[in-house]
């Protein structure tokens, strides 16, 4: 059986992933505040915000580790 590789690509409280939370932030210009207003990312158990940061600073859609504040 092949080893499974963690894979982190979603706010889960609200099901959005980070592709769609990036594209969202680059086509209107939104802060990761402004992105919390709109589409609920970081406003529910918060475990999305650490990889949302990496996210809107890199690039980075899939995450692999655990990422802690």
């Amino acid at each position: 059986m092949p080893e499974q590789q963690l894979r982190i690509d979603r706010c889960v409280c609200h099901d959005v992933t980070f592709e769609h939370a990036l594209e969202v932030a680059k086509n209107r210009s939104l802060s990761l505040d402004q992105l919390a207003d709109e589409l609920g990312c970081t406003t529910g158990c918060g475990s999305c915000e650490p990889y949302l940061r990496r996210c809107l600073a890199t690039g980075q859609i899939v995450f692999h580790e655990i990422i802690e504040d």
